[in-house]
Parts: C-alpha cells; structure tokens; sequence
C-alpha cells in the first residue's frame, strides 16, 4: 500500500510509529476536542497498519466517538460495519481538551488529503442525527401537518365521490321516467335508487 504524499506534519514525528491522519477525520476529533459536555472521551480509529523498513504506519481514515455512539444504541464495530467496512479496527486514541489528538502514538502525526467518501458519509450522517435531537417538536409537528393536509385531502375526495354517485342515481331516475311507461317497473327503479343512495348516505 502505498503512503499518502500531500501531506503536513503536526509534532515531532521522527520515531518508529508513524501516524498518517486523513484530514476529515482531523477535523472530526479536532472538533470532539471542543466538546466540553463529553470529555475527556476515546475515539475508535479505523484504517490500515503497514509495517515497512522497520517503521510502523497507522493510517486512519475513519473515527467514532464511542461514548457517543454507545448512547445511540450503536458500538464501533457496528459503525466500522456500516462506514468502513474496508478498513480494520487500528485503534482507539484518548482525547482531552489540553492534549493532541494523537498523543499516544508518538510525538506527532500527518495529516493528509486524499478523496474520503466513507468519512462525508459519517459526518453528514453524525449532522443529521444531532439535527433531528436538537429539532425533535418541528419534527413531530412537520409530520403532524402531514397527516392533517392528507387527511383532509382524503375526505374532501370521498366527498366528491358519493356527490358525483348521486348525481348519476339522479340523471339515472330521470332516464327511467321519461323512457319507461310502466308504474310498476318505475317504482321497482326508484326503490332500486333508493337502496343505492341509502348505501352512499351509510358509507360516510
């Protein structure tokens, strides 16, 4: 596997541990970092491990919040299935406010920048779930909405349904008087409509 080579180095990263980080997943723990209501907290790290010319290289393409996630009812290795499914669980990192990131590993790190679509896939899903938690009442009042507008969209259609049967029993009835000469099939007809009216009249 070849390493990444735009990259920038954040630290003293001269050891035998290499630290390769991808710059959305920087941006991700960077911004669990801020986060004052969870810390300090641990970050499951997902991506390769080389080993090359006796050096050792993480490099990490994905990240979770575990606390986080265990709130959701979701573990890392769920999300690593359903995010990162090419990539290997590599580790977890500690984050606190007055510590970098990738402390642990070694004196430093690079980031790097390369096409991450697994990572846009995990942060626009963290966006939108945080959305929904923090707009629970317009949520519920949007869906409220719709299924009062379909509700009266339904009625005002079944409404005009039985006007436009009894219209036709109507112009049926007529039809039958003016072409129809016997009383008796005449009255036969009209309890015929009645009985079709009435079955309207009960479906409402």
């Amino acid at each position: 596997m070849k390493l990444p080579e735009v990259v920038r180095r954040i630290g003293h990263a001269d050891g035998t541990v290499r630290v390769y980080v991808e710059d959305y997943v920087y941006t991700y723990l960077e911004e669990l970092r801020k986060r004052k209501d969870i810390l300090p907290l641990r970050a499951a790290l997902f991506g390769h491990v080389i080993h090359k010319d006796n050096l050792c290289y993480y490099l990490v393409y994905g990240a979770c919040c575990v606390v986080e996630e265990l709130e959701y009812g979701q573990s890392e290795e769920q999300i690593r299935e359903r995010f990162f499914e090419d990539l290997d669980l590599i580790g977890y990192v500690n984050i606190s406010r007055d510590k970098r990131i990738m402390a642990k590993k070694g004196d430093g790190y690079f980031v790097f920048y390369e096409a991450n679509e697994a990572m846009k896939a995990y942060l626009l899903y963290c966006y939108q779930r945080d959305k929904r938690k923090s707009n629970p009442s317009q949520e519920s009042a949007a869906a409220a909405h719709g299924k009062r507008y379909f509700g009266k969209k339904k009625e005002l259609l079944a409404n005009a349904v039985k006007q436009i049967l009894c219209v036709i029993c109507i112009l049926l009835l007529a039809t039958a008087v003016s072409t129809i000469g016997d009383y008796e099939k005449i009255h036969g007809f009209v309890e015929m409509t009645d009985r079709a009216v009435w079955m309207i009249e009960a479906g409402r």
